[in-house]
């Protein structure tokens, strides 16, 4: 099996930091998400131009409303495109947010089929919601009804902490692209803009997935998160 790495680098800020995250690595494909091809000319890596279908940083720090503080972290989408272009020539896609370092990346192995996420949280969408950002649970509610037709489902997807996710072929991923396709569409158009990690939860479960909170360990115990939020 072939595996590659992608990242979302739009504006500035994100561009420097995806330059240095893909250059903590440069052995391994990588597959960049960006508004700005040409500021990665001189790397080994296939730089996609990209146009922004939801909110960017930059509208986090203008145009929202704040993040954090039981509102949850702001949510990016258009991630999962850059998932989808490396999944176009590799059997795996491991997305690592622009703002991480990596230090002595493992060998990638085989990833079992459908997707995985980082151990950070381990828990169904509906526990996570009760503990984090609960006023969003209503919103999530109509989601997961629109998605499946029954609620419930946020009991058993698995919530993933969107900073380190992999997504293996198994003839299933578009329909789990397909999802959250459409509960993106949702959840933005009702002014949510946070719980990235739920909806993605809610599409591995359209899929027929079941996340795998095991088989990133060892490339997550090499990657550093700045977090922080968004930066201007």
């Amino acid at each position: 099996m072939t595996a590659c790495f992608c990242t979302l680098a739009i504006h500035a800020p994100y561009r420097h930091r995806a330059r240095l995250l893909c250059a903590d690595a440069p052995e391994v494909p990588w597959v960049i998400l960006t508004d700005d091809p040409g500021d990665f000319a001189d790397m080994n890596v296939r730089a996609i131009r990209h146009a922004p279908t939801g909110p960017m940083a930059a509208d986090y720090l203008t145009k929202l409303p704040p993040t954090g503080d039981g509102r949850g972290a702001a949510a990016y989408h258009d991630k999962r495109f850059a998932l989808r272009a490396a999944l176009e020539n590799f059997d795996t896609a491991i997305y690592v947010d622009a703002d991480s370092r990596i230090s002595s990346l493992p060998p990638t192995g085989v990833f079992p089929p459908g997707l995985a996420a980082t151990p950070f949280v381990q828990s169904n969408v509906a526990e996570h919601l009760e503990t984090c950002g609960s006023w969003r649970l209503p919103i999530f509610v109509e989601l997961a009804q629109d998605l499946t037709g029954n609620a419930d489902v946020l009991k058993t997807a698995g919530w993933c902490h969107e900073t380190l996710l992999a997504v293996t072929r198994d003839g299933r991923e578009s329909h789990f692209f397909a999802a959250w396709d459409r509960a993106a569409e949702f959840v933005q158009s009702r002014g949510l803009f946070s719980g990235e990690g739920g909806v993605i939860g809610l599409a591995a479960a359209c899929a027929g997935w079941t996340v795998n909170y095991d088989a990133l360990n060892e490339i997550d115990a090499s990657i550093q998160h700045e977090g922080g939020g968004p930066k201007g």
